[in-house]
């Protein structure tokens, strides 16, 4: 078994990560988690994490959000050469985009027309908007009182986490996610090769 510090953003982060580790059985856990709540903490702290990984694996998973491309983001944060225990990854453009590419179990989540759902989630400009705006449409009362904002002061309802977090837990598939979003399919490809290392 390897074990991962796992440090992330937002707790819908946390679960997508740990659905990660639980994908690969028996081969992956937990041993610490780190909640930044938001990507000013991991900025500041990834060189940090990258001297820790000499020592032990780090999973870091941080937003695109308005940045030009992965690789830009993660030159400009982490200029050192990363040690081969940090996995450093990017999620194209927020983790919202790994979530809509289970394209057939997101409809079914949301209860709206699979045809709805974005077929290429990593060029959304605005993965956590396309989400929303999509359960306007949901034909389920529970789902649009959770995810929808209640007023223009807030980011989300008030339900957003509880029910993405039943989703990942639930219905959500990698192997059919990855098809639909690069971004999640390089992640899981890293966990592959280091499962093959290990055997």
């Amino acid at each position: 078994m390897i074990y991962f510090t796992s440090v992330y953003e937002d707790e819908i982060t946390h679960q997508v990560m740990l659905k990660i580790y639980g994908f690969f059985q028996n081969c992956f856990s937990e041993s610490r988690a780190i909640s930044c709540r938001g990507n000013g903490k991991i900025k500041r702290q990834i060189n940090a994490y990258n001297r820790a990984s000499e020592y032990g694996y780090y999973f870091v998973i941080t937003d695109l959000d308005n940045n030009d491309c992965a690789p830009s983001l993660i030159r400009d944060w982490l200029p050192a050469t990363p040690n081969n225990q940090l996995l450093f990854r990017v999620a194209v453009h927020e983790v919202e985009s790994w979530l809509l590419a289970d394209r057939g179990n997101f409809a079914s989540f949301f209860s709206i027309s699979p045809n709805l759902v974005p077929l290429d989630p990593d060029n959304e400009a605005d993965p956590k908007r396309t989400v929303i705006s999509l359960a306007k449409k949901s034909r389920k009362k529970e789902i649009r009182e959770a995810i929808v904002p209640v007023d223009d002061y807030a980011n989300n309802g008030p339900g957003y986490n509880i029910q993405f977090q039943s989703y990942i837990k639930n219905l959500w598939n990698l192997d059919s996610a990855r098809k639909n979003s690069p971004s999640l399919d390089r992640t899981i490809k890293v966990f592959e090769k280091i499962a093959c290392l290990g055997k």
